[in-house]
């Protein structure tokens, strides 16, 4: 019993000389030089962290070299439970995110805007319309001709060709067909005024008010001043249009 009780105190004693001879070894790896590099990373932390040129991959790295594992609770709000590295363990709440669907929503009022506005501007029309008007999308970016279309198609709003459609504007073919000439001829004539046109996607693209009962009366020209092409009412002669 003796000698077994004298052998466990020799043990404790090499225990305790074991540890004092690692606390040792220890304040030699931290001296003081080592101390001040500690120190001035953990200030050229932050530096580095809000470096524009700090990819979000190397963020998460940098996350890594600190952090031991994070736990998350959801409840009412979110629970996070972060472990560090040295040991140390810190505890916050947090308001739970909104859900995408939420967050990516366009504000009703510049979905209500854009509705209003498809009855007389295009999509590029309406982003620089939007943009006049200070509005943002849910990112707080400008808007652009594409994310205004997404939001037409989000919210199943009728485009501008659909709408100009129902109220019986015509096609250049359709126009051409009544006309009896070529579809170029019928943007000719758009541009220059003769036919009225309503655009609906960029300068091409375009739709024409009906011109009614009318026959087209091709422009001349001549040494003297040419005569524009016009359009007269179907019944009308050409000599009673001169």
């Amino acid at each position: 019993m003796e000698a077994d009780w004298n052998a466990r105190l020799r043990q404790l004693d090499t225990l305790q000389r074991e540890h004092e001879r690692q606390r040792e070894a220890d304040r030699t790896l931290l001296d003081e030089p080592a101390r001040r590099r500690i120190m001035a990373l953990a200030s050229d932390f932050p530096r580095v962290w809000n470096d524009e040129h700090t990819s979000a991959v190397e963020r998460k790295r940098m996350l890594g070299l600190l952090i031991e594992d994070v736990t998350l609770i959801v409840g009412q709000q979110v629970d996070v439970h972060v472990r560090w590295r040295g040991g140390h363990t810190q505890s916050l709440a947090v308001e739970r995110p909104q859900p995408m669907s939420r967050v990516r929503k366009t504000r009703p009022e510049v979905v209500s805007l854009i509705d209003e506005l498809l009855e007389t501007s295009t999509d590029r029309q309406i982003a620089a319309r939007l943009n006049e008007l200070d509005h943002r999308n849910w990112r707080g970016e400008h808007f652009t001709m594409k994310k205004v279309i997404l939001i037409r198609q989000t919210y199943a709003l009728k485009s501008r060709f659909d709408r100009l459609r129902e109220r019986g504007m015509l096609t250049g073919e359709q126009l051409a067909r009544q006309l009896n000439v070529s579809t170029t001829t019928i943007h000719q004539l758009g541009r220059q005024g003769v036919l009225k046109r309503h655009l609906y996607g960029n300068n091409c693209r375009c739709l024409y008010e009906p011109p009614g009962d009318v026959k087209l009366i091709k422009g001349a020209g001549s040494r003297y001043g040419g005569r524009p092409p016009r359009l007269i009412p179907a019944q009308q002669t050409e000599q009673g249009a001169l």
